[in-house]
């Protein structure tokens, strides 16, 4: 301030030579002041409005970002969710590969979301309607449990269609077919080894497994069908770990541990000629054409 009230003062002199001087000694400061000055201006005639950021969540349906409650329109709305499905990859590194999928490339090299679609696309279109609901619960699942997804998938079309409503004469019950039993079973080994179940987690959000939004109202039940689908998983990959490869596991998945055991036990067939297993090997080639 002192340099300027110096230069006002000498700029009202009478002789020019006053103002010259003045300028080649403080030519240096001058032209710091002036810059800053400028650059202030610059940056109050461009600076944005305030925004409100409401309610921002990352794994919510909706963000909120807007000038005002009601200025923005739908189209910019910012889903983060959405986002991250469009950018990240789904990972199965630690995970055995089941019948036909020989490496990871097709989910290394896809987004979430477009892994989801080539899946669904390669499934007949009466089927792709239902199983949309659950690609992303089962790819989600599998991936926690680092278990091949396509395998997941064509046990559960093996088994029930993707119809969470189906149960078998014996009592299986919904996506996964699972017997109230052996649900019970495997929660409480899996509960009984310190961890929890996906809905069991704080961070758990229903949204996050479903390609629509869910209701309050509609919470439960679809609690319900992501621990059916989570019970499932976790017990092919305990049936995996003790049988070695994925053919005996699906057909004690299907026969029963002790049966499949058995058998193997006494050096007799296992799966040669069992229907169940060409129904998911079946499946899981339909799968992976398009992979």
């Amino acid at each position: 301030m002192e340099t300027l009230r110096r230069f006002v003062d000498g700029a009202s002199m009478s002789g020019a030579f006053n103002i010259r001087a003045f300028w080649i000694l403080h030519s240096l400061e001058l032209k710091i002041l002036i810059s800053f000055l400028l650059l202030a201006l610059t940056a109050f005639s461009f600076a944005p409005s305030v925004l409100i950021v409401k309610d921002i969540n990352l794994f919510s349906d909706k963000k909120i970002l807007t000038e005002k409650e009601s200025d923005l329109d739908e189209s910019e709305f910012i889903d983060m969710a959405d986002i991250i499905a469009k950018t990240m990859s789904y990972s199965y590194n630690d995970t055995q590969l089941g019948f036909y999928l020989k490496n990871l490339t097709f989910f290394n090299d896809n987004s979430k979301f477009e892994a989801e679609k080539i899946i669904l696309n390669s499934l007949p279109k009466r089927l792709s309607k239902k199983a949309k609901r659950y690609v992303r619960a089962v790819l989600k699942i599998s991936e926690k449990h680092q278990v091949d997804p396509i395998w997941i998938l064509s046990v559960m079309w093996t088994e029930s269609h993707f119809d969470y409503t189906a149960e078998s004469w014996a009592g299986a019950r919904g996506l996964m077919q699972i017997m109230p039993e052996t649900r019970q079973f495997v929660y409480q080994l899996y509960k009984n080894s310190g961890k929890k179940l996906i809905v069991e987690q704080d961070s758990f959000k229903v949204n996050d497994y479903f390609p629509y939004k869910i209701d309050k109202k509609d919470s439960k039940s679809h609690i319900k069908k992501l621990m059916n689908i989570e019970l499932g998983v976790i017990y092919l990959k305990r049936l995996l770990n003790s049988f070695k490869n994925h053919k005996h596991a699906t057909v004690a998945y299907n026969m029963g541990p002790g049966w499949t055991r058995f058998r193997l036990k006494k050096n007799l067939p296992v799966g040669s000629k069992n229907e169940y297993l060409d129904k998911v090997e079946k499946a899981y080639k339909q799968i992976v054409r398009k992979i």
